[in-house]
């Protein structure tokens, strides 16, 4: 869909007065840029001989971000065709309650796996934060700003979705994923710029 195509087509069609994309689609697409973001810094700091020490762990982290990345990069298309769904089978079901319910559950379905992926690579780019390449510090910096964002703006799709399910163990089980991040993720967002600005505090200027 948007994906193989040029990102003006994608901004030109986000500000356009179209139904999608729309804010979740954007979501994805935020939390995307924030993990080729956290692509990079690795894969600038893998090979360095001044990082030996830490590469194994770099390494790692970019395989697994480069695998959430791929994710989120579906995503971002996935959203638009979510919503399109949705608007399509609220027309067809009308009236029919269990068919607008299964509706709404699966338009949560995209948000919140940009939710559970963000808050994944968070973590991850905390550990970058620790020991990836200074030189790409504020790109990590960046990246956490970015993902702390998506979750955020995914969190609100969810939510605006919930509102229209009556389903009290399905809301139950997503309040129990989402509620401590909400607490934990600016918190997680903070040390990693502290330990960001740690850095730039201590950057000599060439």
């Amino acid at each position: 869909m948007y994906l193989d195509k040029p990102l003006r087509q994608y901004l030109d069609d986000l500000a356009a007065k179209k139904p999608a994309p729309g804010g979740g689609s954007a979501a994805a697409l935020a939390a995307a840029i924030g993990t080729s973001l956290m692509s990079m810094v690795a894969n600038y700091t893998v090979g360095k001989p001044k990082y030996k020490d830490v590469e194994a762990k770099v390494a790692d982290i970019l395989l697994r971000v480069q695998n959430f990345d791929s994710e989120l990069r579906s995503l971002v298309d996935d959203d638009v065709a979510a919503y399109k769904k949705l608007s399509e089978g609220l027309k067809a079901a009308c009236d029919d309650k269990a068919k607008k319910e299964a509706l709404y559950k699966a338009a949560c379905e995209v948000p919140f796996k940009v939710c559970e992926i963000s808050a994944k690579c968070l973590k991850l780019c905390k550990e970058l934060a620790e020991s990836g390449n200074r030189n790409l510090v504020t790109d990590t910096a960046i990246a956490a700003i970015l993902l702390e964002g998506a979750f955020f703006s995914a969190k609100y799709n969810v939510y605006i979705n919930l509102e229209c399910i009556e389903d009290m163990d399905y809301i139950g089980k997503v309040h129990q994923v989402l509620a401590p991040l909400e607490e934990s993720i600016p918190e997680l967002k903070e040390e990693i710029l502290e330990i960001c600005e740690d850095v730039i505090d201590t950057m000599e200027c060439k």
